[in-house]
């Protein structure tokens, strides 16, 4: 299976799985980084451009949903894949509608996470083409440079 190149950050609070997970992972093409807690996610989350979060929902401190408001607050949009092994329908439920892109139970079938995960990254990757500056009239030079300098910056993980 063939999947577009991502950097994907891994939360769990079971480092045997961390580490399984995150060679699974690596062995299908994706960048892995990992944290032991949710608040070790956020810290990574500062440092480093990511394209998904994979967090289990049960951790001390912080779990799964808390970390999920956490990302939202700092970076919304950033599509998050909550596994349980716990899972129930309620919770599932509850997760999707406050905008978790996809609740799935441990063990997790490999080909079902492989799907979610391209499944995140496809909606959430950012349009290509230019309809954005549709409802921009101008014809001014210096606001075609800047807004071509916008459209560059916006694609890339520098603060402005």
């Amino acid at each position: 299976m063939s999947h577009k190149p991502a950097h994907l950050l891994l939360v769990d609070d079971d480092p045997g799985l961390l580490k399984l997970l995150g060679l699974r992972l690596t062995s299908e093409g994706y960048s892995v980084v990992t944290a032991e807690s949710g608040a070790e996610g956020l810290r990574v989350l500062n440092r480093e451009k990511v394209d998904l979060v994979i967090s289990d929902l049960r951790m001390d401190e912080m779990d799964g949903m808390q970390l999920f408001a956490e990302i939202q607050k700092v970076q919304p949009g950033m599509p998050v894949i909550i596994l349980t092994a716990h899972g129930s329908i309620p919770d599932a439920v509850a997760a999707t509608q406050q905008g978790v892109f996809s609740f799935l139970t441990k063990p997790v079938d490999k080909d079902a996470l492989y799907q979610a995960i391209d499944d995140a990254l496809e909606q959430s990757a950012p349009a290509t083409d230019e309809r954005w500056r549709e409802a921009i009239v101008t014809r001014s030079p210096l606001m075609l440079r800047l807004l071509e300098q916008a459209r560059l910056v916006a694609q890339s993980d520098v603060s402005v």
